[in-house]
């Protein structure tokens, strides 16, 4: 059985701050065309078999899906990244949520996930929403960390959740945090 994910929130969009692109890479929204792209994304990003159709339905087919929500960074023209700027109404009218921030295995550790996510959520901003939610698994640290880096927060909901996080935030060498989220002394 899978493991809930983690939940994180970001209370404001104020400060996003500027996250400058590495050389080579840009930024740039859905097109028609980018469904194989951003399977095959998916698909090295997580280790999963991910389609076109796939994009079909679970992103293009909802209601809260437009072209411009769609984020791809690009290497060279090609693209390597993908995050999604959603709505989810059970979190609040005026949040946002940041979905799927995935990237190709070989263009890691370059800080593009930062770049998307600034990207989704400067979108957000621009469009009077006032903060931001976001999931996560807890084996993915460097993605934790680079939320946190980005002003976003645990949100800690039960104990089961409390241990995740705590086993996170210690893995992160975060005792700090581990302290105000979890109650770690």
């Amino acid at each position: 059985m899978r493991e809930p994910q983690l939940l994180m929130k970001r209370r404001h969009l104020e400060r996003i701050g500027k996250v400058s692109l590495p050389k080579g890479y840009s930024l740039r929204t859905y097109r028609q065309g980018d469904e194989g792209h951003w399977a095959r994304i998916i698909s090295r990003a997580f280790g999963t078999e991910c389609t076109a159709a796939v994009f079909a339905r679970e992103i293009a087919g909802q209601d809260d899906f437009r072209p411009e929500r769609v984020f791809f960074l690009t290497y060279r023209g090609h693209p390597v990244g993908t995050a999604t700027a959603w709505t989810k109404p059970e979190l609040g009218r005026l949040s946002g949520y940041v979905h799927m921030v995935a990237i190709i295995p070989e263009h890691t550790g370059k800080g593009l996930g930062k770049v998307l996510t600034a990207a989704v959520l400067t979108y957000f901003k621009e469009h009077g929403l006032r903060s931001a939610f976001l999931h996560t698994d807890e084996h993915r640290l460097a993605a934790v960390k680079t939320y946190l880096e980005l002003g976003f927060e645990p949100v800690v909901q039960g104990e089961k959740i409390r241990r995740s996080w705590l086993e996170v935030l210690r893995s992160l060498r975060r005792p700090d945090l581990a302290h105000r989220y979890c109650g770690e002394e």
